[in-house]
């Protein structure tokens, strides 16, 4: 795994466990980015099951691309993320998520993988397809329809 993936991997780790709305879980994950940096050992954030097909929600659907495509151009639109994942999303993390995503090339396509069910929570499962490679993005809605959680794998 390239370095720079990897990061992004931690941080997205990070931002998972600090942004799922359970008791218990943030001890169990990874420590933020910069910790990694600084060369520590740190825990594996728990697995995620596997996702189970379901239909895909158009909406959803276009969610995901819209965020995906945000992300690649650094172009995040906080308004559409929980209080803590924006608490989360240091300058840090959003400009390694974005040279990270944006090296791989443009988005050829999307396919929804399901949805994974862990500690009450439905975790909408997508593989982006780019020129360069491909990504799982894992994202969860709250109640009033914010980004949860969101990491890519």
């Amino acid at each position: 795994m390239r370095p720079t993936r990897l990061a992004l991997v931690l941080a997205a780790a990070a931002l998972f466990a600090a942004a799922v709305p359970t008791t218990g879980w943030a001890q169990q994950a990874t420590a933020s980015p910069a910790a990694s940096d600084s060369g520590s050992t740190q825990e594996s954030p728990p697995p995620i099951p596997s996702p189970k097909p379901a239909p895909d929600d158009p909406q959803r659907h276009k969610l995901a691309v819209q965020q995906f495509l945000a992300w690649q151009q650094g172009q995040i639109d906080r308004s559409l993320y929980s209080d803590q994942v924006n608490s989360e999303l240091t300058d840090d993390v959003l400009d390694r998520g974005t040279r990270t995503l944006a090296n791989m090339g443009a988005l050829q396509s999307t396919e929804f993988l399901g949805i994974s069910h862990t500690k009450g929570t439905d975790i909408y499962v997508y593989k982006m397809t780019c020129e360069h490679g491909s990504v799982d993005m894992d994202f969860a809605l709250s109640p009033d329809g914010k980004i949860a959680v969101i990491f890519f794998e």
